[in-house]
């Protein structure tokens, strides 16, 4: 079964699904019903939202650092020196072009990809509108692609989690966690153990929620590098 409910629900994830969602809106959106205009406005809504976050951290900030100058003015010790009192974050201009409702016009658009007959669920992996399975979640599965100048890339299916975590073991060391992965793919681009040396590189992955690892481990994949 799944949650019909596929929108983040967390600010600090907020800013990777527009960036992944409004680059697979540049690169195929009007292949999958959006027209150029709504294109162009999810770019605009994904900069906005790294904008408006962004203020928001820094407005926490300052109300931290203003508590903790009052604090010092009304509490601290009269021999102290007097602390300089915080800067105010400056509120952030945004295009005149800008709307508001972003989550409400992004369902939207969500709507149209998926209601297009070219539509299947790789494409809502893709775009990041595939719902989080309910009760219980699939286990992920990997296919590496050696790539040039010792990358790999592996492709991911995420078994209805939002986030991946990608572990990788090579030489015969231990698993180490190498990135996080929002997107139906991940580029390993670490440089090789021996320079110019093709090596063996296994790869498994993990399903993360609310920022911990959760679910089963997939199975381990491999892939022999080309330098």
């Amino acid at each position: 079964m799944r949650n019909p409910d596929w929108y983040p629900f967390k600010l600090s994830v907020l800013v990777p699904w527009y960036s992944n969602f409004s680059a697979q809106a540049a690169a195929a959106g009007t292949t999958y019903g959006l027209t150029a205009a709504q294109v162009a406005q999810i770019a605009l809504d994904a900069s906005n939202v790294a904008t408006l976050i962004a203020f928001g951290s820094a407005v926490e900030a300052f109300r931290q650092a203003a508590s903790a100058w009052k604090k010092a003015m009304l509490t601290g010790g009269p021999t102290q020196t007097l602390p300089p009192p915080p800067a105010a974050p400056s509120v952030p201009s945004l295009s005149l072009s800008s709307l508001p409702g972003i989550e409400a016009r992004t369902r939207q658009y969500a709507a149209i990809i998926r209601a297009s007959p070219l539509y299947t669920p790789q494409v809502g992996e893709r775009f990041g509108i595939v719902a989080a399975a309910s009760g219980g979640y699939d286990t992920p599965t990997l296919s590496p692609k050696s790539l040039t100048q010792s990358r790999v890339e592996v492709s991911l299916f995420k078994a209805g989690y939002q986030v991946l975590a990608i572990d990788s073991r090579r030489g015969g060391g231990a698993w180490e966690m190498i990135g996080v992965s929002m997107t139906a793919k991940y580029v390993d681009d670490r440089p090789p153990l021996v320079n110019g040396a093709p090596e063996v590189r296994e790869y498994r992955a993990q399903g993360m929620l609310r920022n911990a690892r959760v679910g089963a481990i997939s199975p381990v994949v491999s892939a022999v590098t080309v330098p």
